[in-house]
């Protein structure tokens, strides 16, 4: 009879010490009244599309990061694992895919909410999105080469503000006749810089042409192609 008294108080005295450890632990969660902190590293002004990050920090977790564009409908981006800091890249559609606010101005509102609940008041930031419409302009220097050698062909693409550093190239080497005897496309290359493309010259002794084509990152065309003369020697 001694024994099973014994056991229940046991039992009891490990209910209480539980109840206790849990009634501890929801302290802890109501004394967390620290709402998340939210930053951004958006500028004021943007060339034909904006992608702005939004990260969060918090000490107990971050749950949630929130944020609105132009007014319009409330996006939730929820945070996996309750990291102490995370970001997104805003704004975004219903389906988590980039969204282009358009030309003009913008505001997005964003904010945060912590693993316990708490919301941070809402931040506003203000931007602009300026179209980039200014055409490039290519120009090309003359090289001589010997047949069956490789030339390097020295051109360069100026693209003023706005511009989004990259334009994509391609160079054509065309006869006296102005037919086209070599295409190189040279991809995607950095804008208001001397730029060099290899060439090995396998056609016949003579006078040539090659012209520099660019598209810039915003879609515009050159506004003039610069050609410079291969002489295949």
């Amino acid at each position: 009879m001694r024994k099973t008294h014994m056991a229940v108080l046991t039992v009891v005295a490990i209910a209480v010490v539980s109840a206790i450890g849990a009634v501890g632990a929801y302290g802890n969660l109501a004394s967390d009244a620290n709402t998340p902190t939210t930053t951004t590293d958006a500028v004021a002004v943007y060339w034909d599309d904006a992608v702005i990050t939004v990260s969060a920090t918090d000490d107990e977790g971050v749950a949630y990061i929130y944020h609105e564009l132009d007014n319009g409908v409330v996006r939730l981006h929820k945070v996996d694992g309750s990291p102490r800091s995370a970001a997104v890249e805003t704004p975004l559609n219903a389906v988590g895919a980039h969204v282009n606010p358009g030309v003009g101005t913008h505001e997005l509102t964003y904010w945060a909410q912590d693993v316990n609940g708490n919301v941070e008041a809402q931040k506003t930031v203000e931007f602009e999105i300026v179209a980039d419409t200014v055409w490039p302009v290519t120009s090309a220097k003359a090289v001589s080469v010997r047949k069956g050698r490789t030339a390097s062909l020295r051109y360069r693409v100026a693209d003023p503000e706005p511009t989004k550093g990259t334009a994509t190239v391609v160079i054509k080497i065309k006869n006296k006749k102005g037919k086209t005897v070599k295409t190189i496309k040279a991809g995607s290359k950095p804008v208001n810089e001397s730029l060099t493309v290899k060439c090995r010259c396998t056609f016949a002794k003579g006078v040539y042409k090659y012209y520099v084509y660019a598209t810039d990152a915003s879609g515009n065309p050159q506004s003039k192609v610069g050609s410079a003369k291969i002489t295949v020697k």
